[in-house]
């Protein structure tokens, strides 16, 4: 774009700082401010990735061994009247939840425990008297929403449930929020990854095997989510010294910054939840029941090539605007080019595979899937034409440009609107997945503009063409494996020595001094606390 698209510092041919520059004899770095806030900051995102996808992946088998449990347990009719009425549920869930980002906004630069508590608690006010709305009106509306659905009397009893519920789940994820702005990774974790669906597969399995009730476990699952949510709070208040505060100090003020920040956040959360969520009725007055298995297993894969960007965001939000409040541009700057870069080395050698593989990938769904493996490839390349903007939203948000953020997330909605229905209604399902693609492509693409426009923050430098040149050999060893192996033994055999040739790759163009700074970093701190461990 302009002279930005390289890094601060940079003067050799591939982009790298020189070592004289980049560190003392001693190797260890310069006292630049600008590098120390970098690095500072790199390495609590970085280790807030590092700590959160393998939980995060922990998650994502309890979450799939629940539903597992679910569909196994009771007929598809009765699995899909409980899937469709929390799915009902959570697109209020999420709504509520626009008002939640401003904890990872101010709670960072909080100038006190009290002014911290202050936020605190009007944040978990308005979120949970949102939800309490939301999920008021679900429940009243339960009797029309079935006669709409033409669903039975036993789906509107799973309405009204999770109606019920909606207040307990944004009470869990306003808490965890509170735990992100804090930068409490293991909490975080262990909150929202481990606990909170481990105890709904345990629900689930009571409901399902020992009652043989899908109401119980909807309750079950509601009940947990609240338990979980409290005990994430008493964690605060014993080891934080969180409590609840209303009055006193600055805090009618803080009222009004937070509300006056959320609020815009609040709105275009409706047009984003439409985004994520508005395929789905198209494809049930346009398409087959088939044909939605087939988008919910493309979404699901595609979202498993997300996990680098997943991982990132973990904690990005707390730390850049952290570094947006103290006016630190040039670190800002620098920790989007350097995470967006290790989001596109990361869904790169994720997104190859699974291209090269997706006959035998969808083929783990069951036979009826490799049918449309086509189709799969738009999945994947959606999702990484979002990742290679790596966390342009966020900070669109953190650098308190959320009115844009709304503008933009209307203008898509609309854009989908006017699009995905001739689409799907001309090309069928393979129109919907277009749709797809080109609603995650123009979305990203959009913030990138804005974003660059009202910060002159973008994500790409000249760097970021390491990932896709070391992609080639991946791609190769990959088809290569495949011309003589096939099924499973291809996607496992092609995928390791792909990607062995992928990091070799890398390695020959060779890493920045930050990266491998940051490296050494992160293998010295896991290495003092893993001996500390065995003491």
């Amino acid at each position: 774009m302009t002279s930005e698209s390289t890094e601060a510092g940079d003067s050799t041919a591939g982009g790298e700082r020189s070592s004289a520059s980049d560190s003392s004899p001693a190797g260890e770095p310069v006292g630049d401010p600008v590098e120390a806030r970098l690095e500072d900051a790199l390495e609590r995102v970085a280790h807030g990735a590092t700590v959160s996808v393998p939980s995060i992946l922990v998650q994502r088998g309890l979450t799939l061994a629940f539903t597992a449990v679910l569909t196994n347990g009771f007929s598809a009719g009765a699995y899909g009247a409980f899937a469709l009425a929390r799915r009902l549920q959570r697109y209020l869930l999420r709504v509520a939840l626009g008002f939640r980002r401003g904890l990872s906004r101010f709670l960072p630069n909080a100038e006190s425990d009290a002014e911290r508590d202050s936020l605190a608690t009007f944040a978990g006010l308005l979120l949970v008297g949102a939800a309490t709305v939301f999920g008021a009106a679900l429940f009243a509306a339960a009797p029309l929403v079935t006669q709409i659905a033409d669903e039975g009397a036993q789906f509107e009893r799973y309405l009204r449930i999770f109606a019920v519920g909606v207040p307990a789940g944004v009470w869990l994820f306003t808490v965890t929020e509170i735990l992100r702005g804090l930068e409490a990774v293991g909490p975080l974790n262990l909150t929202l990854r481990v606990c909170f669906p481990t105890a709904q597969l345990g629900v689930g399995a009571i409901a399902t095997f020992v009652f043989h009730d899908l109401a119980l476990a909807a309750a079950g699952v509601l009940a947990v989510m609240g338990l979980t949510g409290v005990g994430a709070a008493a964690w605060l208040v014993r080891e934080r010294g969180f409590r609840p505060r209303l009055r006193g100090g600055d805090a009618q003020r803080l009222r009004r910054t937070y509300l006056s920040f959320t609020l815009p956040l609040f709105v275009g959360g409706i047009a984003t939840t439409t985004q994520r969520l508005g395929f789905y009725p198209l494809i049930a007055v346009f398409l087959s029941s088939v044909a939605g298995g087939v988008f919910a297993v493309g979404v699901l894969v595609g979202t498993l090539v997300r996990l680098p960007l997943i991982g990132i965001n973990q904690f990005i939000p707390p730390v850049a605007a952290a570094l947006h409040e103290e006016g630190h541009r040039d670190a800002l700057r620098r920790l989007y080019h350097v995470t967006s870069r290790l989001v596109l080395i990361g869904v790169t050698g994720l997104a190859i595979p699974v291209v090269v593989y997706r006959e035998t990938v969808m083929a783990l769904f069951g036979p009826t899937f490799v049918e449309y493996a086509p189709l799969l490839p738009g999945f994947v390349v959606a999702q990484y034409a979002a990742c290679a903007a790596g966390s342009v939203g966020i900070l669109l948000t953190m650098t308190d440009h959320q009115r844009a953020l709304l503008v933009v997330n209307v203008v898509i909605t609309a854009f989908l609107a006017v699009t995905a229905i001739p689409l799907t209604t001309t090309f069928g399902l393979p129109g919907l997945v277009g749709s797809y693609l080109l609603m995650l492509t123009v979305n990203n693409g959009l913030e990138v503009v804005v974003l660059y426009y009202l910060e002159g923050l973008q994500p790409f430098t000249r760097l970021h063409a390491k990932p896709l040149v070391a992609g080639v050999p991946l791609a190769v060893v990959a088809l290569g494996v495949r011309s003589v192996l096939s099924g499973v033994g291809a996607l496992v055999v092609g995928t390791a020595l792909g990607v062995t040739a992928y990091a070799t790759a890398l390695g020959l163009l060779g890493f920045t001094a930050v990266e491998r700074r940051l490296a050494a970093t992160l293998a010295a701190r896991y290495r003092d606390e893993f001996s500390k461990s065995f003491r």
